[in-house]
């Protein structure tokens, strides 16, 4: 277990990605401990891993997308121990779960978004550093992972720009509006200088993790009486872009995503509504036969 999450290291992979999987294989390890099951790789069979995502969606009741999850990261360690030579067999080969139905997503609706950015705050420091982080969730559409890592010199207000590192190592550059940049450059004024390369940072003086970031956003919903989590936002901006006129293709690059695939899930969250108003702007008919 140790030398597959050394590996992932090493070969870049992100560390949301390696702390999920280590995560859902260390509950298996612990499934096998409480069934009195040898934890010799060659000796689990595919009714192990059978037993155990079974176990997990009726005693957590997980969704199927869920499950789907702990098997990708069980399918992920075989695979290496595979091909470090640990063992032949690959017992998740055959398992095959149901694609899982997807839902339509949804982002704040836009009562509740003028509700939480009007109700942002930006007199003292730890304030403005909340309203500079929420205002670039629902700007920007970056992922909590990308924004917790971002440095001083990622942030180009020259350009009004964010140089982000995404899932793979794959950078991109993501566009600020004005009051974006603002709110980033008040929230840096009130920080002073401290010696440090990261943008945010706790009371402490220390990079301000993900988890503290999702923690910040969950009390932030708490008290506007929603709920309100980074992954939200995420999806808020993406629907709120396409609502405003962006295309598919520069949602799906704006938000890293290496296929159109998530792109057209947030292309259903939109309504007639914004299909009738895109109309009004696009009518074929009309804009050949203007005058």
């Amino acid at each position: 277990m140790d030398g597959f999450v050394f590996s992932y290291k090493l070969e870049g992979m992100s560390h949301l990605t390696i702390d999920h999987h280590e995560h859902r294989i260390r509950l298996f390890i612990g499934y096998l401990k409480d069934q009195k099951c040898s934890l010799d790789i060659r000796s689990i069979t595919v009714h192990h891993i059978r037993g155990f995502l079974g176990h997990m969606r009726e005693s957590r009741n997980l969704e199927q997308s869920t499950v789907q999850r702990y098997l990708v990261a069980l399918k992920a360690f075989w695979r290496w121990c595979i091909q470090e030579g640990f063992t032949e067999d690959n017992p998740t080969a055959t398992i095959k779960l149901g694609r899982p139905a997807q839902k339509v997503v949804k982002g704040l609706s836009p009562e509740q978004l003028k509700t939480l950015l009007n109700n942002l705050k930006d007199r003292k420091h730890e304030d403005a550093r909340n309203k500079a982080i929420v205002l670039i969730l629902v700007d920007c559409g970056l992922r909590v992972s990308e924004l917790a890592n971002l440095t001083i010199d990622d942030i180009d207000f020259e350009r009004g720009l964010i140089q982000v590192m995404g899932k793979g190592s794959k950078q991109r550059l993501a566009r600020m509006g004005l009051k974006t940049q603002k709110a980033v450059w008040k929230y840096l004024m009130m920080r002073g200088r401290t010696g440090s390369i990261w943008l945010w940072l706790n009371p402490m003086g220390e990079q301000l993790t993900a988890n503290g970031v999702q923690q910040m956003i969950r009390n932030l919903g708490k008290d506007l009486g929603f709920r309100l989590y980074p992954h939200l936002l995420r999806h808020t901006f993406a629907i709120s872009f396409l609502r405003n006129g962006a295309n598919a293709f520069e949602c799906q690059y704006s938000l890293g995503h290496s296929s159109l695939e998530m792109t057209r899930r947030y292309c259903q969250a939109l309504s007639f509504e914004d299909v009738f108003r895109r109309h009004q702007m696009a009518s074929p008919v009309d804009n050949a036969m203007k005058r």
